[in-house]
């Protein structure tokens, strides 16, 4: 199973199939392919190949998706960074990463002006933003939108072995300085099929993510629903009441939360056993879940 060829077939044999959900756009899996095939083929006109860092400041947002199945395509390594990060602390990981190009967001701006002349190995090119295109040329950076749009729109996979590195996730440095942690298209390709069966997933599984897409966590779920050509619905940013209104609507099946955000919809009036009613699997990570909220789930789960 290769990382690179799940979105094309998904386009190829379910063309129709609702994909990806964000913020009210809508697009079938051959919508999606197109706009993969495109953000791919953008990155390779700046020059960009195979084993090449891009990292990635945003945050949640289609484009970051999309950059998710272009580097599975082109062999590109993605490093997605918090766009919490802030100067020597954003620094560093660039440079240690040693980024060739960078993605970022037009708030993040003044936090990428004060570094960008300390990392003459990025073209000026290599600066991207995803905000509109007069917005990032005013601000003298790429425009993601018009890369895009430029870009052709046929697939064009390169040559990626097993072990070629995916991605590097860098370490919240709670025990010392934050360390990359590479993850090769093996490791991917495990979390496709492993968390699968695991999580009882299928093709009509609908996944929604309300925290950040950034962090190795995320991907646990991510990585299944793109596997199966399952829907994949990303919040922008968690809300307890958007949340349960978009599990209502949506008919959610699979999440993947913290304890905290567990407990925000729990003490949100709207969480009935009917609004919740699809969910199959909900994951708890990052701390311990305490007893009382996994009582309070049981019971919003229960007859009584």
């Amino acid at each position: 199973m290769h990382l690179a060829n799940i979105v094309g077939h998904h386009a190829r044999y379910r063309p129709d199939h609702e994909a990806v959900v964000f913020e009210g756009q809508r697009f079938t899996w051959r919508e999606f392919a197109l706009r993969v095939n495109r953000t791919a083929n953008a990155l390779l006109s700046l020059g960009l190949r195979k084993g090449n860092a891009v990292a990635l400041v945003v945050p949640n947002c289609l484009e970051l998706i999309e950059l998710y199945w272009a580097a599975a395509q082109t062999g590109i390594v993605v490093v997605p960074l918090s766009p919490l990060l802030r100067g020597s602390g954003l620094f560093s990981l660039l440079r240690d990463a040693g980024a060739a190009a960078v993605v970022s967001s037009a708030d993040m701006v003044p936090v990428l002006e004060e570094i960008r002349a300390q990392l003459p190995a990025i073209p000026a090119e290599r600066w991207i933003l995803t905000a509109d295109a007069k917005t990032a040329r005013l601000a003298g950076y790429a425009s993601y939108a018009e890369l895009t749009s430029a870009a052709p729109d046929d697939a064009r996979p390169a040559d990626i072995g097993r072990d070629d590195v995916y991605n590097i996730i860098y370490s919240s440095g709670t025990t010392g300085l934050p360390k990359g942690i590479i993850h090769t298209h093996a490791i991917r390709a495990a979390y496709c099929t492993t968390f699968t069966a695991a999580f009882r997933m299928r093709p009509e599984s609908v996944v929604m993510h309300a925290g950040s897409l950034i962090f190795n966590g995320a991907l646990v779920t991510f990585f299944p629903a793109f596997f199966l050509g399952a829907k994949y619905v990303l919040m922008k940013k968690f809300d307890a009441a958007a949340f349960i209104e978009t599990v209502r609507r949506e008919r959610v099946t699979h999440v993947m939360m913290v304890p905290s955000q567990i407990a925000a919809i729990l003490d949100d009036p709207a969480c009935t056993k009917e609004a919740l009613s699809s969910i199959e699997m909900l994951c708890s990570v990052g701390a311990p879940l305490h007893r009382e909220h996994k009582e309070r789930l049981r019971a919003v789960y229960s007859d009584a």
